[in-house]
């Protein structure tokens, strides 16, 4: 077998991808309205301690904050647009520059838009928000360059040619929010627990089990009856099997989420476009406008609600969020990294 490098790596994507071709470094962060701190960080760490970092940053025993910002630097080299596009795109790459912000615990997903396209090789700025309401545990970031639009031309060679595909990306970094003993609210609690030990947890070989019973604060249920599976969802690295197999795990139960919250959430709002709950108003703020393609929430909401209560649109708008969460979750890009593992490409 041919030796290659990491950096030059590429897949069984069947166009030119760079799975090192984003240079990321962090360097320093900000709570709340407070002064930039430094992050001492040695060569090679991707896991930061921020619990520690905001404690000792803190005057108080028991820090308060609402919002974490990140700041750091993106790197687009000049060799990484040349593997990535073809020759006449280079210029100008049809592509942006973003980093997804993910927290398995809470199920949350969001991204900080870097560059919009066209994206040059280039040094960016980087500053990314971690909203304490919505993670707990341990946050991941990881940048991603992304086309914008397809190609031209009838070929493109070996290059990817359609929108939206990833064509390279950078390190993930781990951010531990909170230590072990923290009791963070989160939007969407989790746990592990054995449904066969629990009578209001569904009978069977179920997965996982969103729970409603507290409207207010939905909890996420795994099933530990799967003993394989719970220790896979506990894996901590970025790379292996079991890393891989828990990112297409984590997926699909994401997906099934996502879409209860979703339909949830759309039929609770009521004529003013309002909502109860908290967790209720962030799905609707990270979704809606996107299921519309407006830029306006409340009548995104509007009409979300009115599709859901009206028989003849609910498969309409079921296929609007399913369409929705493929582009949100994305999980071909860890099906191929999975794929990838067990062939030992």
């Amino acid at each position: 077998m041919t030796k290659r490098s990491q950096r030059h790596r590429t897949t069984s994507l069947p166009f030119s991808y760079r799975e090192k071709g984003v240079d990321f470094e962090l360097d320093s962060f900000t709570v709340d309205d407070g002064e930039q701190k430094t992050l001492e960080l040695n060569p090679a760490q991707t896991e930061i301690d921020l619990a520690s970092a905001v404690s000792d940053s803190d005057s108080s025993d028991e820090p308060d904050w609402s919002t974490i910002t990140i700041h750091g630097k993106l790197r687009l080299p000049e060799e990484t647009v040349q593997a990535v596009f073809p020759q006449d795109e280079r210029k100008q790459p049809p592509a942006k520059l973003y980093v997804t912000i993910r927290c398995h615990e809470t199920i949350y997903r969001d991204r900080a838009v870097i560059s919009e396209a066209p994206t040059t090789p280039d040094e960016y700025d980087v500053a990314l928000k971690v909203p304490k309401n919505d993670v707990r545990g341990t946050v991941e970031l990881r940048p991603y360059l992304v086309r914008t639009e397809p190609h031209p031309g009838e070929e493109s060679g070996s290059y990817a040619d359609q929108k939206n595909f990833r064509v390279a990306s950078g390190t993930l970094y781990y951010l531990v929010i909170d230590g072990p003993d923290d009791e963070g609210r989160a939007a969407i609690d989790g746990e592990r627990v054995r449904f066969s030990q629990n009578a209001h947890l569904p009978d069977g070989n179920k997965l996982y089990y969103l729970d409603f019973r507290n409207e207010s604060h939905p909890k996420l249920w795994i099933n530990s009856d799967h003993p394989r599976i719970a220790e896979v969802l506990q894996s901590r690295g970025s790379v292996g099997a079991e890393a891989r197999m828990r990112d297409v795990i984590l997926d699909q139960v994401s997906y099934g989420v996502w879409v209860q919250l979703l339909v949830r959430a759309g039929s609770a709002v009521d004529e003013e476009g309002e909502v109860e709950h908290e967790w209720q108003e962030m799905v609707l703020e990270t979704f809606a406008r996107n299921l519309y393609d407006v830029s306006d929430v409340s009548e995104a909401t509007h009409r979300l609600r009115d599709d859901l209560s009206d028989p003849q649109t609910i498969p309409h708008v079921m296929q609007r969020i399913d369409s929705e969460l493929q582009e949100y979750i994305n999980p071909r890009e860890q099906l191929i990294h999975l794929m990838e593992e067990g062939l030992q490409i």
